[in-house]
C-alpha cells in the first residue's frame, strides 16, 4: 500500500491572503475502495477546493484489477446505445466550444474508449488517439488508434487537442499532472479540462450519496476558482469556461440504496436527467466544470 498521510497538503490558493489554502474540518465519508479504511474531506475555507485524505502518494494501488480509471465496464445492448447517443451528444458541444476543427486529438484517460470512438466519428478526417493506463486499448478502440499513458513521451507536442475529461480529480498533484499532459500539445494547441464541481446545486441535497464524491478516487475536488488556478499554474491560458451536466442521478440513487449501477439506475437516471438539467441552468451550479484553455 502506498504511503499515506492524513495531514491536509499546503496548496497554493488563489483567494487566501497569505496565497495558502486554509482548510476546514475533516469531513468523513465511506471508502468506496475498501482499502484504506478511514477518508475524510478537508474543504479551504477561501477558493473553496475539497481534498480527500489521506493523502497518498502513489494511487496505483486504488486501481488494482480496475480496467480503467472511469470505473464504467464496457456497456452493451441498450445502455451502449444510450451511452453512444449521450457521448455524440457531448463531443459535438465540446468541438463548438473548442471552436476549431482539429487535425489530431488525444483523449488523455480514454476510460472505456466509447467517448474516444464517438468524437473520432465526428471527425473523420483527423486522427483521435485514446489513452490510458491500461497497456492494450480497450475493446472500443480495438480497431482505433490507441497510446499507452507511458508511451506517450513518444509523442510529445503532436496533437492539435489534448482532451481530460474527468481526469485531473483522480490525481494528488494536478498541476504536475496537467504540465505532463501540456508537454503533448505544441504552441497554439487547445485543451479541455472537465472535472465535477464541488458546489454544484445537487451536492448538498444528496449528501454523501451524491455520485461525484467517490472517495478516496476522487482526489481533488474543484470550484471554479481552484480549478482555474490549477490550469494557470500548469502554463495554459484560460479561453472558456463551460458548465457541463454530467448525467449522475442514477449512479447517486444506487449509492443511496447501497446497490450497482445496474441498467435500471442507468433508465431512472435519464427519466430524472431533465429536472438534474433544469436545476443545475436554475441555479448556475452544475454538476461538472469545463475549460477550454490554449498552450502559448
Amino acid at each position: 500500500m502506498s504511503d499515506m498521510s492524513h495531514t491536509a497538503p499546503a496548496i497554493a490558493c488563489p483567494s487566501a491572503p497569505d496565497g495558502r489554502c486554509a482548510f476546514g474540518p475533516p469531513e468523513p465519508f465511506a471508502d468506496k475502495s475498501g482499502k484504506l479504511g478511514d477518508v475524510s474531506l478537508v474543504r479551504c475555507l477561501h477558493c473553496g477546493l475539497g481534498v480527500s485524505l489521506p493523502q497518498l502518494a502513489d494511487v496505483a494501488f486504488l486501481y488494482e484489477g480496475r480496467g480503467s480509471q472511469d470505473f464504467q465496464p464496457t456497456s452493451t445492448g441498450a445502455a451502449r446505445a444510450i451511452k453512444r447517443l449521450a457521448f455524440t451528444r457531448q463531443a459535438r458541444t465540446l468541438l463548438k466550444q473548442v471552436g476549431a476543427t482539429p487535425r489530431s486529438v488525444l483523449d488523455f484517460g480514454c476510460g472505456s474508449g466509447l467517448f474516444t470512438r464517438c468524437l473520432g466519428d465526428l471527425l473523420p478526417g483527423a486522427k483521435v488517439v485514446g489513452s490510458d493506463f491500461h497497456p492494450e486499448p480497450p475493446p472500443d478502440l480495438a480497431d482505433r488508434p490507441y497510446v499507452p499513458n507511458r508511451a506517450l513521451e513518444d509523442v510529445d507536442g503532436s496533437f492539435d487537442l489534448v482532451l481530460m475529461m474527468h481526469v485531473l480529480e483522480h490525481d494528488d498533484d494536478p498541476v504536475a499532472l496537467l504540465r505532463r499532459v501540456a508537454a503533448l500539445g505544441h504552441s497554439g494547441s487547445s485543451f479541455v479540462i472537465e472535472v465535477p464541481n464541488i458546489d454544484c446545486v445537487w451536492a448538498p441535497f444528496f449528501g454523501r450519496a451524491w455520485d461525484a464524491w467517490y472517495l478516496p478516487f476522487h482526489r481533488m475536488h474543484f470550484s471554479r476558482a481552484s480549478l482555474r488556478s490549477v490550469i494557470e499554474r500548469s502554463g495554459l491560458v484560460v479561453d472558456g469556461e463551460y458548465n457541463a451536466c454530467v448525467p449522475s442521478m442514477g449512479r447517486t440513487l444506487a449509492n443511496l440504496i447501497g446497490a450497482r449501477n445496474t441498467l435500471p439506475f442507468l433508465l431512472a437516471g435519464i427519466l430524472l436527467h431533465p429536472l438534474q438539467l433544469l436545476g443545475e441552468k436554475l441555479s448556475a451550479r452544475p454538476s461538472a466544470l469545463r475549460i477550454v484553455a490554449r498552450k502559448p
